[in-house]
């Protein structure tokens, strides 16, 4: 289970107003949570963040991770957001030379064209003869029947003026 500190919208249209909470991060914005920890009105001109930092801290401890905006609203009340600082590994950078010589085998292992072939083989397909077009690629047009008749024009319509071309 992921917990997540972020926004729940409360409030009436045009007049939001958010709760702080800590929910489980595959809820929905306004739905179950599981503990209150500030709200954040953005309409209101002064002190507008009110966040228990004790709480905030308690859960970081336990691994909830706050979304961007409350991370923002955090350090605007003063709480201190500590994020663990996550260590990447980064592999040592190889010569281009070394990259291009073959790799030579110790002792004790076989050599790879010896458990490759069974894959060569049913990697590799046999080349198909080459197709020449035939008759059925075609589509065949279709003579009129007899029974057709030609098509009428339609009337014009009420309202629309029909320009008679000048002979």
């Amino acid at each position: 289970m992921s917990v997540k500190i972020r926004l729940s919208r409360a409030g009436a249209r045009h007049r939001p107003f958010y709760r702080i909470v800590v929910t489980d991060s595959r809820m929905p914005r306004d739905g179950r949570i599981i503990q209150a920890v500030g709200t954040y009105d953005p309409l209101a001109k002064s002190e507008n963040v009110t966040v228990d930092g004790e709480l905030v801290k308690d859960w970081m401890r336990k691994g909830a991770r706050p979304s961007v905006s409350v991370k923002h609203l955090l350090k605007r009340a003063g709480v201190v957001v500590e994020t663990p600082a996550v260590e990447k590994k980064i592999p040592k950078a190889v010569p281009l030379e070394e990259l291009r010589q073959p790799r030579v085998k110790a002792e004790g292992e076989e050599p790879e064209e010896a458990e490759k072939p069974e894959k060569a083989q049913k990697a590799e397909k046999p080349e198909k003869p080459e197709r020449r077009p035939s008759a059925k690629a075609a589509p065949k047009k279709k003579a009129p029947s007899k029974s057709a008749k030609p098509k009428a024009a339609k009337p014009a319509r009420k309202g629309t003026s029909v320009k008679k071309k000048a002979e």
